[in-house]
């Protein structure tokens, strides 16, 4: 049957809307990902993971991405490699352990910080003034399933200690709850990361460092890994993973006012409860360059998340010479630079102006 002429325009109508209807579902369907941030609570130390998921960068690469905060780096490899996520941050020591014995089916894809960040503070009035110290007393870390456990054991030993004798840990959480610990002397001291002293600092907790063996300070720490079956069946997830954390990194570096500010519009229990707006902001961009000026460093150039053989042969061998593994497992099990050049492929100047052309005032 022949069709009219307004026939023929209601067909062609509605194969216009159809199409229009399976563009928008396409535009939607965006793969879930779900990355988990080794802290009980995101704040400004991550600007970039929470920078990339507000400022689309993650949806630009089509991701739908979930922050998932979780109980310290053991637990991020540990549910990485159990398959209830797919990409986490976390510190590499007790995941090298699992990847060495075989228990663990993960490898670190991209690297973030290249330095330690993790330090014995207490009270400045402690007669603990070194390592040695130590002896016999109690540490709080966040949770047992902190990487802080495994870097004060080797802390400990690196002084002559007995890790398993000498040392004993209490899960103190943060914030309050570690505040009031360490103040009604629970603990002897703690064993924290940067961003953490940092803020206890702010919140009129004022501790002083125990010095660490500067070979110690300079391990390298975070980093995003993934299972290792992932690498062949959706390299292109963990390269626009890693690419969008690149760019929220670059965000951040350029605007760090803004980058703190989008962090606590995302994480409201983030924001710093100094009630001067002035002295909140520089608190809080303090914690964030702390931490990200540790996400660079001169041995890679302009490639961000390269891994440097050295240093991690250096963290190898440091595991093995404490005890913590039989032997070193090959570079290739535990880390692998295969995708850096494609993360690396985007317009970081672009980012970077428009980070500098950030409305401050929608942020504040």
């Amino acid at each position: 049957m022949r069709r009219t002429g307004i026939g023929r325009k209601l067909a062609l109508a509605a194969q216009v809307a159809v199409l229009m209807l399976g563009e928008s579902h396409a535009a939607r369907a965006l793969e879930k990902v779900r990355i988990l941030i080794p802290v009980r609570a995101i704040d400004e130390a991550f600007s970039p993971f929470v920078v990339a998921k507000e400022k689309g960068y993650f949806e630009a690469e089509g991701y739908d991405v979930s922050l998932l905060a979780v109980g310290g780096s053991n637990e991020a490899a540990l549910q990485v490699s159990a398959g209830n996520a797919e990409v986490g941050a976390a510190s590499p020591g007790e995941a090298i352990i699992g990847i060495q014995s075989g228990q663990l089916k993960i490898r670190y894809y991209y690297d973030m910080y290249y330095a330690n960040i993790w330090s014995v503070a207490v009270l400045p009035e402690s007669p603990i003034k070194s390592l040695t110290d130590l002896k016999d007393k109690k540490l709080g870390v966040q949770s047992m399933g902190s990487a802080g456990t495994t870097f004060a054991k080797a802390f400990v030993k690196e002084a002559g200690l007995d890790p398993a004798k000498d040392i004993s840990f209490l899960p103190i959480g943060v914030g309050a709850q570690a505040v009031t610990s360490v103040r009604q002397k629970l603990v002897d001291g703690v064993i924290f990361w940067d961003a953490a002293l940092a803020k206890l600092a702010f919140s009129g907790l004022k501790l002083r460092a125990v010095p660490a063996p500067e070979r110690l300070r300079t391990l390298p720490d975070v980093g995003l890994l993934t299972r290792t079956d992932m690498i062949e069946k959706n390299p292109k997830m963990l390269v626009g993973i890693a690419r969008a954390l690149a760019k929220g990194y670059d965000f951040s570096m350029a605007n760090p006012e803004a980058a703190v500010l989008i962090t606590w519009k995302s994480f409201p229990e983030s924001r710093s409860k100094n009630p001067n707006a002035a002295e909140a902001i520089a608190e809080g961009i303090a914690v964030n360059q702390g931490r990200l000026a540790i996400w660079n460093s001169d041995k890679i150039g302009p490639k961000h998340g390269l891994f440097v053989e050295a240093d991690w042969q250096n963290l190898l061998q440091f595991l093995k010479d404490q005890g913590a593994m039989p032997d070193t497992p090959p570079l290739d099990k535990v880390f692998t630079n295969q995708f850096i050049d494609q993360i690396n492929t985007y317009d970081r100047a672009g980012i970077i102006a428009d980070a500098k052309k950030e409305d401050m005032a929608k942020l504040r």
